[in-house]
């Protein structure tokens, strides 16, 4: 069994700092902004002036689980990385008139800086791995900390982060389309094989890349193997698709807009609803057609 233990997010919904985030839930407008800490709470002055925005929602979040022990490893998802220093670096490269150029944009630029710097901050020297697949990132990263569990490592920092930027807007209609407006969103928790309080574990996951399979044929075998009643899960979290069961369905979309770790959004939304009242829980994501995730999470 895989325990979650302490969880936080920074998104455009108040879920940082708060025990039960499904409760205060809001449909998000393209207006709706980015709910952020005092920083200067949590971060010292020096990372407040050197790291963007997404390393600073990522490092918070990652701050908020930490514990007694220290992190056997740190397994990260981003689809698109560190956009702003993306953008700031090519900005430059653009308009720049000299042979020789900063390489801090570039370096805070890769998608593996996110790992990169909770790594650095809290001097950790253990694994650290992220997983870029696009909008199944999370996934990946969640199936990658299971198996350091299995391997014997004991607890594990798993998240995702991705981050908006205006020039995504640009590509709305050509190269993304979407009606949902884009978001900022960091997700991590602690994943270990010891039982947590609030006892909600993540019973199975399942990654599909490039499926061509009915999604609810692979729902019902999923659900299946994993010896679950379709008719008897509390719910199912869902990126906007025509699902068939009959249980209560939410898309997700509404509350975490369009973002490649909306998923890990929902995984705690899923969490914190679970942590209050017992029951399973199916999280369905398939932002990007034909890849498909799904999360099985239970409280016990």
């Amino acid at each position: 069994m895989y325990y979650i233990h302490a969880i936080s997010s920074i998104s455009h919904q108040q879920t940082f700092d708060l025990e039960f985030i499904h409760n205060d839930l809001q449909k998000l407008t393209p207006e709706s902004p980015l709910l952020v800490p005092e920083f200067i709470d949590i971060l010292p002055p020096t990372a407040l002036r050197r790291l963007s925005a997404i390393l600073k929602i990522s490092l918070t979040t990652a701050l908020k689980c930490l514990n007694e022990s220290a992190f056997d490893g740190i397994v990260v998802g981003t689809g698109l990385g560190c956009l702003q220093d993306t953008e700031k670096f090519l900005v430059t490269i653009n308009n720049t008139t000299s042979d020789v150029l900063s390489p801090t944009a570039f370096i805070q630029s890769t998608h593996n800086t996110i790992g990169g710097q909770i790594s650095l901050f809290l001097k950790n020297h253990a694994y650290n791995m992220t997983h870029t697949q696009n909008a199944l990132s999370f996934e990946i990263s969640l199936l990658d900390g299971i198996t350091l569990l299995n391997e014997g490592k004991n607890n594990i920092l798993v998240g995702a982060a991705d981050e908006k930027i205006p020039f995504l807007e640009l590509l709305n209609e050509d190269l993304i389309k979407t009606d949902y407006p884009f978001t900022s969103i960091a997700t991590f928790f602690n994943l270990k094989k010891e039982k947590s309080d609030r006892n909600v574990l993540v019973k199975d996951v399942l990654v599909l890349a490039n499926s061509k399979k009915d999604i609810n044929e692979v729902i019902l075998r999923f659900l299946e193997k994993n010896q679950c009643d379709p008719t008897n899960l509390t719910k199912v979290y869902h990126s906007d698709l025509e699902i068939s069961l009959s249980t209560e369905k939410v898309n997700y979309l509404d509350f975490t807009g369009y973002n490649y770790a909306a998923s890990a959004l929902a995984f705690h939304i899923g969490v914190s609803e679970l942590s209050e009242i017992p029951g399973t829980i199916l999280i369905v994501n398939s932002l990007v057609k034909k890849d498909l995730g799904l999360i099985l999470i239970e409280r016990c």
